[in-house]
């Protein structure tokens, strides 16, 4: 449930946040959570960044990537990414944003 704000996330792997990676904005119909993307990170390095958080997994170095954006009312919300997309190197620009490892088996998309 909630928002889906990206889709098609394309990263080159070496970007310090998945926000300078391209990807289109979503529309209704491009996207349903049954491809929410989600990620398994090691264990942590540094502190954790402001606008992106993993929930729903087993510990909290895994699970849904979650963006914080301005909604349509300029208020701050949480939202999801479209997995449709989603590789090896989406999950290791989601897991250096967080200050994270990557875990090379943590590509999950959709639950």
């Amino acid at each position: 449930m909630g928002p889906i704000y990206m889709n098609e996330v394309k990263c080159l792997g070496q970007e310090r946040s998945i926000w300078n990676c391209p990807f289109k904005n979503i529309t209704a119909e491009d996207c349903e959570h049954v491809e929410d993307a989600a990620v398994r990170c090691n264990v942590p390095r540094m502190g954790l960044e402001d606008s992106i958080r993993l929930t729903g997994g087993r510990t909290r170095y895994e699970g849904r990537v979650e963006v914080l954006r301005p909604d349509a009312n300029g208020m701050q919300r949480w939202g999801l990414i479209c997995g449709e997309t989603w590789t090896t190197r989406e999950a290791m620009v989601v897991c250096r944003q967080l200050g994270l490892g990557y875990a090379n088996q943590g590509v999950q998309v959709g639950h």
